[in-house]
Parts: structure tokens; sequence; C-alpha cells
């Protein structure tokens, strides 16, 4: 066989191998491939639910928890009780404005359209802020305008 023909099916093996693992060609200098859509989705925080995300036509008027519900089902996942004295123990907690930390069902009477953020602490990140006033559980921290 002649190495031409040798380096030309190396070429087709190599640009199919990357075509079939998703791979591109690199941009040309000073050229961008990302679509803001794409930078969007991959910066996107799961544990923020922003006012973007809220003005959904479908949500409005609806309460912060009902939107939690539809939006983010995990936020309301209880962590295992780890204190037999404390009934509050490992469950989700609340804070409005940086306030104090309040019982899950405070997010009833907030509607979503006085909503600017919605955010997730998982329990360490709410003992780190809050201690034990945390009681263990995850806290949702919600900022109204």
């Amino acid at each position: 066989m002649s190495s031409s023909y040798l380096r030309m099916c190396a070429f087709f093996a190599a640009t199919s191998a990357c075509a079939c693992a998703g791979g591109a060609a690199a941009p040309a200098a000073g050229t961008t491939t990302a679509s803001p859509q794409s930078t969007t989705a991959a910066t996107r925080d799961r544990d923020v639910i922003t006012r973007e995300d809220l003005s959904d036509p479908g949500l409005r008027g609806q309460s912060v928890l009902s939107v939690v519900r539809s939006l983010r089902p995990y936020y309301l996942t209880e962590r295992g009780k780890n204190s037999h004295s404390d009934d509050e123990a490992g469950k989700v907690h609340v804070s409005v404005n940086g306030g104090r930390i309040l019982p899950l069902d405070e997010l009833d009477k907030i509607s979503a359209n006085e909503i600017l953020e919605i955010r997730y602490l998982n329990p360490a990140l709410a003992m780190q802020k809050f201690g034990g006033a945390a009681r263990e559980g995850p806290v949702i921290l919600v900022k109204t305008m």
C-alpha cells in the first residue's frame, strides 16, 4: 500500500473518532463557540432559583412553597432525625431576608411574585450560617423585593 493511502486512512479514522466522541474543531483565534444559552445552562446553580426562573407565567400567584415543590423538590428533603429530644431536628427550615429560622410552612404565606431569589443551604452550610438554630437540617433562604 502506498504511504499516501495509509495517511488518508489514518486521517479519516482520526476525524471519524473525533466526530463519534462529540469532538469539534477548535475555534479560530478570537472566536468563541459557546452560545449565551449554553453558557447560562453550564453556570446555572441548581441550589438557586432566580428571578428569571420565577418569571414563568405558570408560577405567577403561587406560594413560594408551591414553586419550590415544582422547580426544586429536593430542597424539601428532610434529613434523618439525629436528636431524640428535638422534633424539629433534621427538618427543612426557612430564613426570609437573612432573618431568624422559621418553620417551612412560612413559605406558604409568601407569593412568588414578591421574590428576588430562593437559595438552598444543605445541612452543613446551614449549620455554618445559623449554628444550632438550623437544627441539623437544610435551610431555604428567601430574598424578597
